[in-house]
This record gives C-alpha cells, structure tokens and sequence, in this order.
C-alpha cells in the first residue's frame, strides 16, 4: 500500500536503437536515426495547452547530427528554434522525468536521449527547473542505487511526488520489474519480457486506495507503431 502516490506514472522504452533491440549493451550509446526521431517527436505527446498558437520563444525541434562508421549510424542531439503547431497532447504533462544512469561514456544514454527533447519543450513553455534525474541505475537488486531504488524514491517521498505526474525512460528489459517494484501485482502485466522489437508501448500506473495497477498505451508516433502488444 502507498499513502498519497504519484497520479501517475508512465514508463517508455528509450527510442529506437543500432544493432540488436534486444540487447541493450549492442550498437554504442546512442539512438539511431528513427530513435532520434521518436525522441524529437514526443513532446507532442506530452507538452501542456493543446489550444496554443505557436511558434511560441524559444520552442526547440530535436535536429539530429549522426556520426557514421562502417558498421553503424550513431546519434548526437543539437536543437534548433522551430515553429510547431500544437496538437491535443494525449498523455499529461509530467512533472518529473528520469532516466537510466549512464554509468560510463560507453554505456548507453538512450533513455535520456530519448526525453531530452521533452525536457527542452516543457522548459521553455512549461516548467523551467524541469531536469531529467538519472541518479538511479539498471541493476534489479541494487536496492541503494538500482532499479529497485527509483522505485523507493518515488513511492516513499510522498512529500515530493503524491499527486503529481512522472516520466520514466528506461531500458526495456527492466521496465516490467519496475513496475513490479512500484507494486503492480504481477498478473497484470501484459507480458513478463518487453517485446524486443517495441518501442511505442506506454505503461501507465496509477493507485486506488494505495493499490497500484496497470494500465497499457501506445504511442503512435512513427510509422509502424501499433495500438496493440501482438
């Protein structure tokens, strides 16, 4: 049971990566060319007052720069001032972001990569002091600093986080025990193993009566994401 929880929080699979989907230590740290993308167009997802005309001061577009060697693309962000229609934002805004640890400069820093246009977007129109906390890492049992942690840190501080919206970006493969570790009984998750080749599935967690449960959405940004797991 958690006494006053978070409204919500929504999980995401970092955006699209090179080399194997499956394993996350394959393709060096960065997204590749359509993760980018993913990743420039979430904040569409996201970001506040769908009726606002914009361009609105300082509104930013991920641009990508790609860094290519013989065996694959790699992704490095900039971000250049862009005029954006607003659209009717499907999930609601957060008001904290985290994403996985990068733990050193090989590591992967995908999950930030893949928020960090949000983190720009809610900046400039919606939070200023809005950051991405990537204090917490992808070990299942490092109840210090892990996955395990992040889970404590948001269900325990209800000081900081009851009532509010949060976004996570993780790697897919420890996304189920995250939820798990926030106390969503286990037969409602709609699969044990994150799909490999996914990444447009949204879990939403929410709380009744300190009990979390589980709910699935989906982006529906790029070409090929679907609205169902199979």
């Amino acid at each position: 049971m958690v006494t006053n929880p978070p409204a919500l929080v929504m999980i995401i699979r970092h955006g699209e990566k090179p080399g194997d989907p499956a394993n996350d230590d394959d393709g060096g740290p960065h997204l590749a060319t359509l993760g980018s993308g993913r990743a420039a167009a979430l904040p569409s997802l996201f970001t506040p007052d769908p009726n606002a005309q914009m361009p609105v001061a300082n509104w930013e577009q991920l641009s990508c720069n790609l860094a290519t060697t013989s065996t694959q693309s790699e992704f490095t962000g900039t971000y250049v001032s862009s005029g954006i229609n607003a659209g009717q934002s499907r999930f609601p805004t957060p008001d904290f972001l985290f994403a996985t640890q990068q733990a050193s400069n090989t590591s992967s820093n995908r999950p930030a990569e893949t928020i960090t246009p949000l983190r720009e977007a809610l900046q400039s129109y919606y939070n200023p002091n809005i950051s991405i906390n990537q204090n917490f890492n992808n070990d299942p049992n490092d109840t210090k600093h892990g996955v395990p942690a992040l889970a404590t840190e948001i269900t325990g501080h209800p000081e900081t986080y009851g009532g509010k919206i949060i976004l996570i970006a993780w790697h897919h493969g420890q996304i189920p025990n995250l939820a798990i570790d926030l106390q969503v009984p286990q037969n409602q998750l709609p699969f044990t193993s994150w799909p490999s080749d996914r990444f447009d599935i949204v879990f939403l967690i929410g709380w009744e009566n300190g009990q979390a449960f589980l709910k699935t959405d989906f982006e529906l940004l790029m070409y090929g994401d679907t609205d169902s797991i199979s």
